[in-house]
């Protein structure tokens, strides 16, 4: 059986990193915006939401291929994120169609980075980000299981959901934006505390 990590250990480290400054510029890269970028996500503003700041949202994301983003004509970039956060169909579903190019909504250059970013930016109570250092901090401490990324996408990122909101309750995380720092910060940490 596996051992449980010691998440007041763990929170430790993310306290001590939040308070001396540790996070700060993973923080400007991630979330700091000269607006809040959540506005830019309403419905009744989408019509607004222009290519520069489309593409902050896909390079906070972890985007790396923002050549092949451009490609996309703003107005289908639109289409996405309106069906994204706003079509009432079940959020897997919704999740599946956006975050593969050959989704109904799937855009050039993205991943499943993307539409979890979006939204997180549009509620972070509610949703997580989907990013590389936290499958990497949660494999680490065995919270994801051998199948994880075998099937469905949206049902991949409903079970995410499941994993991190444990993880924000066991380490007294405010929201899924710190969790995504807090598995940031541990994530990439050679000492694994158990």
């Amino acid at each position: 059986m596996s051992q449980s990590p010691d998440w007041t250990a763990l929170r430790d480290v993310y306290q001590h990193a939040v308070e001396s400054g540790e996070l700060d510029r993973f923080r400007r890269r991630r979330w700091q915006y000269a607006t809040d970028p959540s506005k830019w996500l309403e419905q009744n503003e989408l019509e607004s939401l222009d290519q520069s700041q489309a593409e902050s949202l896909y390079r906070a994301a972890g985007g790396r291929k923002i050549a092949e983003f451009r490609k996309n004509p703003i107005e289908e970039v639109r289409d996405t994120v309106d069906f994204l956060l706003y079509d009432t169909i079940k959020l897997e579903n919704r999740f599946e169609e956006c975050a593969t190019e050959s989704g109904g909504f799937g855009l050039a250059g993205i991943g499943k980075e993307w539409p979890s970013y979006l939204l997180t930016v549009r509620d972070s109570q509610l949703f997580a980000p989907w990013s590389p250092h936290t499958e990497r901090a949660l494999t680490r401490w065995r919270l994801l299981p051998p199948d994880f990324k075998k099937g469905h996408p949206g049902l991949c990122y409903i079970d995410l959901l499941d994993i991190l909101y444990g993880v924000t309750m066991s380490a007294g995380l405010p929201d899924f934006r710190s969790a995504d720092e807090f598995c940031y910060l541990n994530g990439r940490s050679r000492k694994v505390a158990r």
